[in-house]
Parts: C-alpha cells; sequence; structure tokens
C-alpha cells in the first residue's frame, strides 16, 4: 500500500514537473517575449517602476520554473523543491485568480507565445496544479531517496537550461511561435492614392447569409457575397481585423508607406530602442543588401536617437516582428522568409546566395534548422531526467 502511494506521489510530481519544464522552457527560448509579459503583469498591478527590470526578472524567473521543473522530473532535492513548488503554484493561482475576476485585455503568458490561454483557463490549469501538488506533496514528509544518477541528470540539465537562456538572449528564439514568424504573409495597405487626410480608407460592404463583411479594394470577397454599399473604415481598425500581420510605418512626412515591405525582395531592420541601436552597423548591412539586390527599410520607434532618414514605427510591432533590436527580417513579396539578429545577418556574398535561392525553399530550410534545435534540446532535457 505504501509502495503504491509512493509511486502516485511521485507521478503527481512529474506531471507538475513536466508543466513547468515545458513552461519555463518556452519562455526560456524567447528571453525578449517574457520580458514583455512581466511588462504586461507590471502595467497591470500598477508597477510601472519596475518596468526597468522586466526582462531580467523574466529570464529570472522562467531558469527558476524550467529548474524546478527538473528537479521534480528528476526526484532530486524532494522536500525543497516540493516546498518551492507549493509556493509557485500557490502564487500562480493567486495571480491568475486576480485576473479572472478582473478580466484585463492581456494573456497570462503561462507558455510564452507557444500557447495562449483565456484567463478562465489558465486558472482551471493552476486549479489542476494545485490539486496535483496536494496530492504529491501532502503530508511533507517520506519523500524517498532517488538514485544517484539522478543528481548527475539535474546537473546536467541545469548549464543546459543556462546555456539555451544565454543561447537566446544573444541571437533568436530557436522557434518563432509570433505573428510575424518565417512563412507569414504581410497585410499589404492600400496605395496612397486609396488613403484620404483623414485616416480613413474605402470599404465595401458585402452580405452573404444574413452575415455583413466590410472589404477594401485589395480584398473582396467571391461571387457568393453580395454588394451592399460602400463605408469607410480607420486605418487602425482595418488592420484590427485584418487576418494576416501588420507591418505598419510612415515616412518623416507622416505618410504610410507600408506597400514598400511587400514589393519584390525586401530586407528590413528594425529598432525598437534607438538609443541601444549600433546605427553605423545598420547602415552598412543596409548598404551590403542594397548591393545584394534587395531593398532595405530601416524602421524605428520615434526617440531622440532616431535619425530623420529613416521609417517610422511602432514599438509592438517591431519588437514583435524580430526580437532582436536592428535585427534583419528578409521579406519576398510580402512573405516572411527568414530574420537574424545583428551579430547574425550573413555577409555580402552569403546574402547574395541566399536572395538568389529560390524563397520557398530557403524559408522552409530556416524554419526546419532552427525547429529541429529546438526539439533536439527539449528531446535531450526529457531524455536527461527521465532515463539517466
Amino acid at each position: 500500500m505504501k509502495k503504491a502511494h509512493h509511486r502516485i506521489r511521485r507521478f503527481c510530481a512529474v506531471l507538475i514537473g513536466l508543466v513547468f519544464l515545458a513552461s519555463g522552457l518556452l519562455k526560456l527560448l524567447d528571453p525578449v517575449g517574457t520580458g514583455l509579459i512581466v511588462s504586461e503583469y507590471f502595467k497591470f498591478f500598477h508597477l510601472g517602476f519596475l518596468q526597468g527590470t522586466a526582462k531580467a526578472l523574466g529570464m529570472v524567473l522562467s531558469l527558476v520554473e524550467a529548474a524546478t521543473g527538473a528537479a521534480l522530473v528528476s526526484g532530486v532535492f524532494r522536500k525543497p523543491t516540493a516546498v518551492v513548488t507549493s509556493v509557485l503554484v500557490v502564487f500562480f493561482t493567486i495571480i491568475t485568480l486576480i485576473l479572472w475576476i478582473a478580466k484585463p485585455d492581456m494573456d497570462c503568458g503561462c507558455f510564452g507565445e507557444a500557447i495562449h490561454l483565456s484567463h478562465g483557463q489558465t486558472l482551471l490549469k493552476n486549479v489542476v496544479l494545485l490539486a496535483l501538488s496536494a496530492a504529491a506533496f501532502l503530508p511533507f514528509q517520506n519523500f524517498g531517496v532517488p538514485r544517484k544518477g539522478k543528481y548527475v541528470a539535474f546537473f546536467l540539465a541545469i548549464p543546459s537550461l543556462v546555456f539555451a537562456l544565454w543561447h537566446n538572449a544573444r541571437h533568436l528564439p530557436m522557434i518563432d511561435f509570433t505573428e510575424f514568424a518565417p512563412g507569414a504573409e504581410l497585410f499589404a495597405s492600400l496605395d496612397n492614392d486609396y488613403q484620404e487626410m483623414d485616416g480613413k480608407v474605402p470599404t465595401f460592404i458585402y452580405e452573404r447569409n444574413g452575415q455583413r463583411g466590410s472589404f477594401t479594394l485589395d480584398a473582396l470577397p467571391d461571387s457568393t457575397w453580395t454588394f451592399v454599399g460602400v463605408d469607410t473604415l480607420s486605418r487602425s481598425g482595418m488592420y484590427k481585423n485584418a487576418a494576416k500581420p501588420v507591418l505598419s510605418f510612415r515616412d518623416a512626412e507622416g505618410e504610410y508607406q507600408d506597400e514598400l515591405a511587400v514589393l519584390g525582395k525586401v530586407m528590413v531592420f528594425s529598432v525598437y530602442d534607438p538609443e541601444d541601436a549600433d546605427w553605423d552597423c545598420l547602415r552598412s548591412q543596409a548598404a551590403e543588401a542594397r548591393v545584394c539586390g534587395a531593398t532595405p527599410l530601416i524602421l524605428a520607434v520615434p526617440g531622440e536617437d532616431t535619425p530623420e532618414d529613416v521609417y517610422l514605427a511602432d514599438y509592438k510591432p517591431l519588437i514583435t516582428l524580430n526580437r532582436a533590436n536592428g535585427g534583419a527580417t528578409y521579406f519576398n513579396d510580402g512573405e516572411l522568409i527568414a530574420k537574424w539578429s545583428p551579430r547574425d545577418v550573413p555577409g555580402a556574398e552569403e546574402l547574395k546566395g541566399l536572395l538568389d535561392r529560390e524563397p520557398v525553399g530557403l524559408s522552409t530550410d530556416f524554419i526546419t534548422g532552427r525547429r529541429i534545435k529546438a526539439q533536439g534540446f527539449a528531446l535531450y532535457l526529457i531524455a536527461l531526467l527521465l532515463l539517466l
């Protein structure tokens, strides 16, 4: 009987550990995105004075979460791990209960950008974890002793997690779960001829089976829809309902130039923190891209350190487009093919070869290569913790 009870406790602990490990690992793979999640929590709880620590705190918390998961799965340091896990689960449950009651317009960020849960789903997840924690850790005694090999596995997993964090902080996430992932196709804005001075654009109202929809001139529906009339829609409203990601930017005169990003081969250099950007390097890389046959576009958030000869864009789209400040993103006829951090942008000769390749094949190779690395790392961790 005692043996069966011990197995149930270990089974519940391993389940919690796998959830913690997955959650922490997905956030470790995207340190910048994790920082954005923490920043949203600071805004919600009116802790704006802590905004400068969001990214660092996000990295620490995700590492703690992943390390706790590794300890639970491997079964080492069982009593202290039980205490830490219980505290974290109770803390997460309280936070998600507050979010469920307040219903703010934000994502919990439990699994980074990979999985989006509603506040109700997040609360339910944490209640289940709370029940599993009670089954795994109560009473706080007789946790058993792991094999010595499990300590070896755990102490191999921790530096692996730290390396993953360091690698993704210096480069780009191994897997991109944002709307601007490779393969995404940009929502092209209307030509400036169709834009009115007040920011309105003409839209066409169609009806089908009692339902009405608004469509722009370059995206009219098929013949099963019946034309009803013409209306206008603000640029922001049009973008809000777009099924494709939007990269909106304007020139020094305030005219939107979004269509430039969907014309042929385009290399977009995005700067969401002008103060911390290496402008000389950016201009050099942009010049090389032009020589290689691509149209370079430098997009930056307005600020005191933003040069006058670049295009201006909002912070959120730029940091979503490319997690690296000053990173490069290659589009071909509006389709996102590949992206690099500033330190990984190919040199002129390599870039020329990449731009000459067939876009779909290049995009597939780019996605596959990074996905194999991420999946290989995850399988390595699981095998290390479960089998060693």
